[in-house]
């Protein structure tokens, strides 16, 4: 039999030997399977969270997922709390790591897979069912496992589809087998530190779930000028290959700031902003405000363009440490932005609260709290038969374009609106231009299908009532579902409440996944 040493030297040369620098998953099996100790295992995985979190932490502001993965460390190495504890906090917090579209997002995805592996007994390593050899390739992300997920994050992306940095990937490899190899012989302590949050930080992100959102025709035609405006100055002084372009906003009652750079080569570059910026954000600043007031307004923007014109964008409501420190404000200047811009308490951070004293005049947040009262719903599209459906929805429409629109698109938005009866609504960006556009009987009737088969998975929670699919050119698409958010529903629905009744009838659900204003609509009878 050969020994640890050996066999970790041998692949060390497999991963050398990567064109990609992946070491696959046939190897780590037999490698933690020779090992057979459920403990060392996820210990080797929760190591593998806590060397790749910093690139979450950094990106996203959070710190709920520290305080989980904090919590899994207690529970390896000094054997507190609860797996199922675990598991049930991994579940409310995964449909957030699963919103966040940057590859940072990985290492969110490591510490959900940790909890699970946790409660599972590492059975995704040393158990595997009917396992014949595949690499991670051929599974679907939902079982993956925790050190794919946090080389990816290392990394910078996805083996098999040509993503990330293979020297990265390499380098995590290695550092992985050290890992494995140094827990074999001592592994009562923990490798790598980690700081649990402290009591304010978590107040911060005690802070309810938000419900306003760029993705409306409106919004997202006047961030597409502001892309167009920084592309057309960057050719304008540079016109050559880059790798991101960064735009950052400061928008505040005080005074609006922005700052556009250029990430070329691993170096940052400052490029010129165009006025108009500052107008347009503001706009949209104002346009998401109107949407729920209760939840306050972003005072900070930072869009991250890529080389394909995709690109990712994050709002920042409560944290004033995102701000940069050459756009640093003082706390008058927040002060303003509470009386431009107020808000309820509960979306008010405690720092915020602190500058603004005990006579603030906060909103009153009614709709929000009933929204919140639902629980978390297990509803999901991930599903090989809904995805195959959704696929059937994007190419059809892309047809649809075809036949009927002319010129370019940049986006297509497809809505479902699925209250008592089915309405579709189909939209093509087009440069800074948003034109309405047909959406087929063939999509409208798939969107039913994938209705009724969310549905069918947990018929309790109820149906969504509004879908919408937005995809781009390369058919990256993103999805959103409305459950019960009244702000969000067209104003013909109240003009006509019995769409209401006739869903509820089709689609009826429990009383706790029905907020007060619907209830209202059926009456004391109907649920």
């Amino acid at each position: 039999m050969k020994s640890k040493r050996v066999e970790i030297s041998e692949l060390r040369t497999v991963i050398e030997q990567s064109g990609n620098g992946h070491l696959p998953l046939s190897c780590r099996v037999e490698l933690l399977q020779s090992i057979g100790n459920v403990e060392i295992v996820n210990k080797v995985f929760a190591e593998c969270c806590k060397k790749v979190y910093p690139l979450w932490g950094n990106e996203i502001e959070d710190t709920l997922l520290r305080k989980l993965l904090c919590s899994a460390d207690e529970y390896l190495y000094h054997g507190k709390g609860k797996a199922d504890a675990l598991v049930e906090e991994a579940n409310r917090l995964r449909n957030y790591v699963e919103g966040q579209s940057c590859t940072e997002s990985m290492a969110g995805w490591a510490v959900i897979s940790l909890c699970y592996s946790i409660a599972d007994h590492a059975a995704a390593m040393l158990d595997i069912d009917e396992y014949e050899g595949e690499d991670d390739g051929a599974f679907e992300y939902e079982v993956w496992n925790t050190d794919f997920f946090a080389s990816m994050a290392f990394a910078g992306g996805n083996p098999f589809v040509d993503e990330g940095d293979a020297g990265k990937r390499r380098e995590f490899w290695n550092w992985y087998l050290d890992i494995v190899e140094t827990l074999c012989r001592k592994s009562d302590v923990p490798l790598i530190r980690i700081d649990a949050p402290k009591k304010k930080e978590v107040e911060q992100n005690t802070i309810p779930q938000r419900t306003q959102t760029y993705q409306t025709p409106a919004i997202l035609s006047k961030i597409q000028e502001v892309i167009d405006s920084a592309l057309m100055l960057y050719d304008k002084d540079y016109n050559d290959k880059w790798d991101k372009i960064i735009i950052s906003t400061r928008c505040m009652a005080v005074g609006l700031r922005a700052k556009n750079a250029v990430i070329k080569e691993g170096q940052e570059h400052r490029m010129k902003t165009s006025l108009q910026v500052f107008d347009i954000m503001n706009d949209v600043k104002k346009e998401m405000y109107n949407q729920a007031k209760v939840e306050g307004a972003w005072f900070y923007c930072i869009i991250e363009l890529n080389p394909d014109l995709t690109y990712s964008i994050r709002f920042v409501y409560d944290d004033k440490s995102q701000i940069p420190q050459d756009h640093l404000v003082d706390s008058d200047d927040f002060v303003a932005e509470f009386k431009k811009y107020p808000r309820a308490k509960d979306y008010t951070p405690v720092w915020w609260q602190e500058i603004l004293g005990k006579k603030a005049k906060y909103l009153k947040n009614t709709i929000i709290v009933e929204q919140l009262a639902i629980p978390q719903r297990t509803q999901t599209y991930q599903t090989p038969a809904i995805q195959e459906k959704i696929r059937q929805v994007i190419e059809n429409s892309m047809k649809v374009f075809n036949k009927y629109c002319t010129g370019n698109w940049s986006k297509i938005i497809v809505e479902a609106h699925c209250i008592g009866d089915v309405r579709t609504k189909g939209y093509f960006i087009q440069g800074n231009s948003t034109t309405e556009m047909p959406v087929s009987l063939a999509a409208s009737d798939l969107l039913s299908e994938i209705k009724d088969d969310m549905y069918k998975q947990a018929s309790n929670e109820g149906s969504w009532l509004i879908c919408k699919i937005e995809f781009d050119t390369q058919k990256k698409f993103i999805i959103e579902f409305n459950y019960d958010n009244k702000s969000l529903l067209p104003n013909d629905v109240f003009d006509n409440p019995e769409r209401l009744e006739t869903e509820f009838e089709d689609y009826p659900r429990t009383k706790e996944y029905t907020p007060v204003w619907w209830q209202g609509i059926l009456g004391k009878r109907s649920i």
